[in-house]
């Protein structure tokens, strides 16, 4: 038995146990070698490949790992035993940095040769960058380590089959400060359970009871915009989801700080204290409902850099204020930016009370009347990347199919034997020219009915999925407007297409409109992938979506905290080597926003339980009151309707279409619809 042990000192604020530390073993075996002309690459199951660009690629596995209370990470070691060479030459590829995805400028290979002429093991240091991260007032010490030792002269590798990773830890303020973000939530608690490689850790923790002042829904918004929110507030509080509303004026007028988006922050984090609630609405464009600019930089070319990159990250994330050093540039790496979001947060980038109307209306109407025979019926649109090498994103889209393991990483997907999956990718023909599918072709199958579309290609402010602003029309999307077929859903990673803070952002104007989207996840800047693969990290942001929406063991449907799952499980690799800083990942952690109703759940299949409902008009007549119904409830889609024969019979008077599943009308009863009214049942209608 070979052992070996290096002691990295990385200090940080950070946690420790009674002996001041922390361990976990971790165990590598059955690797493979692929080849890739002159170069070759080592793969480990649960390991994903990365180094500082132009240097040898090697694989590491993340490390997440819960701390006492009040302490946080301050060294790590890595303790390698058992260690087992590789036979043969090695020449590892060098890894390549990633490129937005809608510049198509010819790409350099990136190797150093410096690097590959080390007569000594490569890397220096086998760990990424430790840090101290809080998740909902649990700290978590975060780093990734390389079981792989590689000497690039030799050509040789070896690797450790078992890994010791040992935490020393310390007290800290920054830890002791985040107990105060515990919270009572079986959701949290579980979520974390899944998450933690140590969640006996979780024990150590003193969890608070709920209080009477608890509630769930915070929506902050202008005072011209307070009074429109009744029929959303209805909705969850029928779902046992209580709301309450903050106007941005009296944030601004009665609570501290630098600015306005700062006072947003700190009022949310005080009801985040005090009444543990979950999801925040951010109803307003940039312009009424400020968002914050982050600061990142991308090593890709000639470098990247963004210091606004619009973030409502900084409104979920609840530990530190993203500028430590105070000069006013945030989420800098040396502001140590807290990356683990702590609440759902969404937007609506309303401007005005028309648009906000047909906001609220599409996300209701989602939820509580859905179109039956097509919620199972998701698109996947792919479009060529990248020629040199040929990058497709059809490639990434088919990773959010079924159960997979690829890049080093587990991730749940649409599982392809119940649902019917319309696949529209670019492709090379048989002459090697490349078949682009046309904005027609997709108008056509959109209004064909589809649950949820899922795109990978270029994009800009003004230009997503083949369409520019102007094809986003009412006309265009005729079908799509939650009566004929559902509101649809979408996840982007295209660039820009959700940079809200520029006039005619495309997906702004395609979920304000009255038909379309109810919702969806675009980017503020650039969308990344990493040419040749099918791996990059906007698609990995979108596989952990997506995972979490058909985890079999924790399942989530709510929007908002399906993006916020999707960015608990990437930070471990905001700290692999080449990602920390400069690094691609941390940028799209940044810039991935959800534009809709953070709580709005998403469906995956067809509605099989309906709740019957019985007409009363104990009030009057109106069909649209819910003093009118048992239980006090407008019927919807998901409700089975009986009307006997009492006093007042129901009229339906309003506008808008009427729904309900089964209808029963019994003997003597009856149900006038007025001239221009309508209404649908979903189910049958019975007379009695």
């Amino acid at each position: 038995m070979k052992k070996s042990t290096l002691t990295l000192l990385l200090v940080l604020t950070g946690l420790v146990s009674m002996a001041g530390s922390i361990e976990k073993t971790y165990y590598f075996s059955n690797y493979k070698i692929h080849e890739s002309g002159t170069y070759q690459t080592i793969i480990f199951d649960n390991t994903q490949q990365s180094a500082i660009p132009g240097e040898p690629s090697v694989p590491y596995q993340a490390i997440v790992l819960l701390l006492p209370p009040g302490e946080s990470a301050e060294t790590i070691e890595i303790v390698g035993e058992d260690e087992i060479p590789v036979p043969g030459f090695f020449r590892l590829y060098p890894r390549q940095t990633s490129r937005p995805i809608s510049v198509d400028l010819p790409g350099e290979f990136l190797c150093n040769e410096a690097v590959y002429k080390i007569n000594a093991n490569y890397p220096p240091s086998p760990a990424g960058h430790l840090m101290t991260q809080y998740l909902n007032g649990y700290a978590l010490a975060v780093c990734s380590f390389t079981p792989v030792k590689y000497n690039p002269t030799l050509g040789k590798i070896s690797y450790y089959s078992k890994v010791t990773v040992r935490i020393n830890t310390r007290k800290s303020s920054g830890s002791s400060d985040a107990l105060m973000h515990l919270t009572p939530s079986e959701k949290v608690n579980g979520r974390l359970n899944n998450f933690a490689q140590n969640p006996e850790m979780m024990k150590q923790y003193s969890i608070p009871r709920s209080s009477s002042s608890d509630y769930q829904y915070l929506i902050i918004t202008p005072t011209v915009f307070q009074n429109e929110f009744q029929s959303l507030i209805n909705h969850y509080n029928g779902k046992g989801i209580t709301c309450q509303i903050k106007t941005t004026e009296s944030i601004s007028a009665t609570i501290s700080g630098y600015d306005l988006q700062e006072k947003i922050r700190n009022y949310i984090k005080d009801q985040f204290l005090n009444n543990h609630i979950e999801y925040v609405l951010l109803a307003g464009n940039s312009s009424l409902v400020p968002a914050r600019g982050f600061f990142c930089y991308v090593q890709s070319g000639s470098g990247y850099t963004d210091s606004n990159i619009p973030a409502d990250l900084y409104y979920s994330g609840m530990d530190g204020n993203y500028d430590s050093n105070g000069n006013h540039i945030y989420a800098e790496t040396n502001d140590d930016p807290d990356l683990f979001p702590d609440i759902s947060v969404a937007r609506f980038p309303v401007s005005d009370t028309s648009e906000l109307r047909r906001m609220i209306h599409k996300s209701i109407s989602y939820q509580t009347n859905p179109v039956p025979d097509e919620l199972k019926n998701p698109l996947l649109a792919g479009e060529h990347l990248y020629s040199a090498p040929m990058t497709f994103g059809g490639d990434y889209m088919n990773l959010l199919i079924n159960d997979r393991t690829d890049n080093g990483y587990f991730t749940h997907g649409i599982p392809s034997a119940s649902n019917t999956i319309e696949k529209l990718y670019d492709s090379l023909t048989p002459s090697s020219s490349i078949y682009s599918w046309n904005s027609a072709t997709l108008i056509n199958k959109l209004n064909q009915g589809k649950s949820f579309i899922h795109h990978l290609g270029h994009a800009n402010y003004n230009y997503m999925m083949r369409l520019y602003t102007s094809d986003i029309t009412n006309q265009n999307f005729s079908q799509v407007d939650g009566i004929t077929h559902n509101y649809q859903i979408l996840y982007t990673q295209g660039c820009y297409d959700g940079a809200f803070d520029m006039a005619g952002c495309v997906s702004v104007k395609a979920v304000t409109i009255s038909n379309f989207l109810a919702a969806g996840v675009f980017n503020s800047r650039y969308g990344w992938f990493d040419e040749g693969t099918s791996e990059g990290p906007s698609e990995h942001l979108e596989r952990e979506f997506v995972s979490a929406l058909y985890n079999d063991t924790l399942p989530e449907k709510h929007i908002g905290t399906l993006h916020l799952i999707s960015k608990i499980k990437t930070v471990p690799f905001v700290s692999l080597p080449g990602e920390w800083e400069p690094g691609a990942q941390r940028w799209c952690h940044y810039c991935c926003n959800v534009f809709g109703d953070p709580a709005m759940e998403i469906w995956t299949d067809e509605p099989t339980a309906f709740i019957p409902v019985t007409w009363t008009g104990n009030m009057d007549t109106d069909w649209n009151k819910a003093e009118n119904w048992n239980p006090a409830a407008v019927p919807t889609t998901l409700n089975d309707v009986t009307i006997p024969n009492v006093p007042n019979k129901p009229v339906i008077t309003t506008t808008n279409t009427t729904f309900c599943h089964d209808l029963t009308v019994q003997d003597g009863s009856s149900i006038v619809v007025n001239p221009g009214k309508s209404i649908i049942v979903r189910g049958s209608v019975m007379l009695k």
